[in-house]
């Protein structure tokens, strides 16, 4: 299963967020997070990313997570894309 994600931009609020699309296998996911500077015990894995929000083009969410677990990945889809997320910004 190939994971292609582009951050697409920022958007400046309390927290910087980063704005990307993922393709996975043809399959378009949006995704908005925020990194800490250095991994964290709030961050997923402990590492550092803070939030973390996916959802599919028709509108599902895939993942959610607020310094906890709000929405685990549950398709082999959202699973691959959490490993992609966490590998390149963890």
């Amino acid at each position: 299963m190939e994971v292609k994600i582009t951050i697409t931009g920022t958007r400046k609020a309390l927290n910087t967020w980063k704005i990307a699309t993922a393709t996975i296998d043809g399959k378009e996911f949006r995704i908005q997070m925020v990194l800490f500077d250095e991994p964290s015990k709030f961050g997923i894995r402990k590492g550092r990313i803070s939030k973390l929000w996916a959802r599919c083009a028709d509108g599902t969410v895939v993942i959610n997570y607020d310094r906890g677990w709000d929405i685990r990945p549950a398709t082999a889809e959202g699973k691959a894309l959490l490993a992609e997320i966490t590998k390149c910004y963890n």
